[in-house]
């Protein structure tokens, strides 16, 4: 003996007894109008046109199996929202409503969503890798860069994971060129946090070369024209015991001499996060204005 077919629930807030067109989603009917579908959504248009179902109770249209049915009703609470107002909705809300807006082609609906992330406190790690995940415009993550920049450590390494290696090049490439700026305009202990946002932002946009989608489109990293390379003698010191950023050290050049660091010598973290091994974190200082190096254990 077979079971007949499993039983819909009608959605308690989205089945509308009006409603002129009925979507299946996990074991929920919804039951809303078409119009906003047709009219925001090309990618619907055509679905309409082309679908072997009905879009009735008895023959309702299939969502995408991966979509969950509380996902789908934030999506249609932006049309049937009662209040006429967006605040108050959590940034988990906002990214269920991004994602299907992206996946079906509400370009509006795309665009309210990323407002009102906009809108949310965000940690800068955390920002990254969402508007990554949904390739959202970068020129929307500079001000998440220039907190980094400010901040007095790097990157944890389970953040660093988030951020991928292209990411914390970049990172550290930014924050040891603040270095340098905040070091030529007489600062004695200079830091990255030493710039008014205004430079930060001009690195940044540098750097990350802003104006694009991040994500698979992001030009891939290269050293500044004036780094050395690997089997370069020329002042580089690896230093064995460093503090803060600025402050002396004792220092092992690439000929295993030993020296004394001097304040007019620019340093940088590099961080090398590789899965599988430990996370090493390296500080190199150079006689020169600019340096960024990878180096590979």
């Amino acid at each position: 003996m077979t079971e007949g077919p499993q039983p819909y629930t009608n959605h308690p807030e989205y089945y509308f007894c009006d409603g002129s067109i009925t979507f299946l989603v996990e074991n929920e009917l919804f039951r809303v109008h078409k119009y906003f579908f047709e009219r925001e959504s090309q990618y619907f248009k055509n679905y309409f046109k082309t679908s072997e179902f009905d879009g009735t109770d008895e023959d309702p249209y299939p969502v995408d199996v991966d979509v969950k049915s509380e996902d789908f009703a934030h999506l249609l609470w932006v049309w049937y929202n009662p209040h006429y107002h967006y605040e108050g909705q959590p940034r988990e809300t906002w990214l269920a409503i991004l994602g299907l807006a992206s996946r079906w082609g509400f370009e509006s609906i795309r665009e309210l969503a990323i407002q009102q992330l906009e809108r949310l406190p965000m940690d800068p790690v955390d920002k990254i890798t969402l508007y990554k995940e949904h390739k959202l415009d970068k020129k929307l993550l500079v001000p998440s860069f220039v907190e980094l920049c400010k901040s007095p450590t790097l990157p944890s390494p389970a953040e660093a994971e988030r951020l991928q290696m292209e990411t914390i090049l970049r990172l550290a490439a930014a924050r040891e060129r603040a270095l340098t700026r905040a070091a030529e305009q007489g600062n004695r202990s200079p830091t990255s946090a030493l710039l008014d946002d205004e430079e930060l932002v001009t690195i940044v946009n540098d750097v990350f070369e802003m104006g694009g989608i991040t994500g698979e489109d992001q030009q891939e990293f290269e050293p500044a024209e004036d780094s050395q390379k690997e089997n370069s003698n020329e002042d580089w010191f690896f230093v064995d015991q460093p503090g803060v950023n600025g402050s002396n050290g004792t220092s092992s050049s690439s000929n295993g001499q030993r020296h004394k660091s001097s304040k007019a010598e620019v340093s940088v973290n590099i961080v090398l996060y590789t899965p599988g091994f430990d996370y090493t974190l390296i500080r190199i200082a150079r006689k020169s204005t600019r340096c960024v190096a990878l180096i590979c254990l």
